[in-house]
């Protein structure tokens, strides 16, 4: 595998987790340098670190807040 893909997969736990329960990726990483974009997309859906993955994550977080600043002010 090339070393530059090593490097970028051991800069992220979640890559080197992922990798661990789905092995069959080392085969498509080495067979082809351009499957590592495929790999990344895949890794982020599975963990949900996508931009929209955050972005739903703090939508539910504000509407969390402004439910209790609702209820405390009408108490």
């Amino acid at each position: 595998m090339d070393k530059d893909i090593l490097n970028r997969i051991y800069e992220k736990e979640e890559y080197l987790e992922y990798l661990r329960y789905h092995p069959k990726w080392y085969y498509y990483l080495d067979s082809n340098r351009e499957n590592f974009k495929i790999f990344e997309n895949v890794v982020k859906k599975e963990y949900k670190i996508t931009t929209y993955d955050k972005l739903d994550k703090l939508k539910t977080n504000i509407g969390f807040v402004s439910s209790l600043l609702n209820y405390f002010s009408k108490n």
